[in-house]
């Protein structure tokens, strides 16, 4: 895993930054998005002793999305001391799609079980992370929610809903972000999110996400 991020604690202050590790199940919109809101943290709102660190796939592990893979490979680059966590201050945040297709309710609830033995944080999008994205505008609260669920494939192109929407809303796709399209719009997609189902367990079932709940938590009052 690539850590996209300068991970030196500050020495301007006596209190220490508390790491959060965001490690996503892609390599490419959750990264690109995590980092907008690194980049811009200050713009944000975001407390100034938060260090916001993107996890990325190394080469060879490029490709390997299955949650209980990423688990796998934050802990042994955990064990090799290829960075510092403090569980006193520091976060683990998973950021994952529930994806029915490529992960099973079983191997869902397994994976949360061990982030918890951990004290790693699980933050799920159902169906999958584009869902979040278009929260940021307002159109989402009057979509069809069995279709957005449902999250198939459709037209020429053969895109999923969501992804199409992510295209309409914002004229961007999951692989290219454009984050200074959403960076206006967070507060919104934190209040949007509100209107779906935020609770983890439920998440595996039901249309909704908690990755507004991160942000919110990094931010001030």
């Amino acid at each position: 895993m690539r850590i996209s991020s300068k991970l030196e604690r500050t020495s301007l202050s006596l209190e220490p930054k508390s790491k959060y590790y965001i490690v996503p199940e892609g390599d490419n919109t959750e990264i690109q998005y995590f980092s907008g809101v690194r980049d811009n943290a200050q713009e944000l709102g975001i407390r100034p002793l938060i260090e916001i660190i993107p996890i990325e796939n190394d080469e060879e592990e490029f490709g390997q999305s299955h949650p209980k893979r990423k688990l796998s490979n934050f802990e042994k680059d955990l064990r090799n001391e290829k960075f510092t966590y403090d569980n006193e201050i520091d976060k683990v945040c998973f950021v994952i799609d529930r994806d029915p297709q490529n992960l099973s309710e079983k191997q869902l609830d397994d994976f949360i079980n061990n982030c918890k033995k951990n004290d790693y944080e699980v933050y799920l999008s159902n169906p999958t992370f584009e869902l979040f994205l278009i929260m940021h505008d307002n159109r989402v609260l009057k979509l069809n929610r069995q279709e957005m669920l449902e999250n198939r494939r459709e037209g020429r192109k053969k895109k999923r809903f969501l992804e199409k929407k992510l295209l309409e809303y914002f004229e961007c796709n999951k692989t290219k972000l454009n984050f200074e399209k959403f960076k206006p719009n967070i507060n919104k997609a934190i209040k949007n999110e509100k209107q779906f189902c935020e609770e983890l367990d439920r998440l595996k079932n039901e249309l909704g996400s908690n990755v507004g709940t991160l942000l919110d938590s990094m931010m001030e009052d």
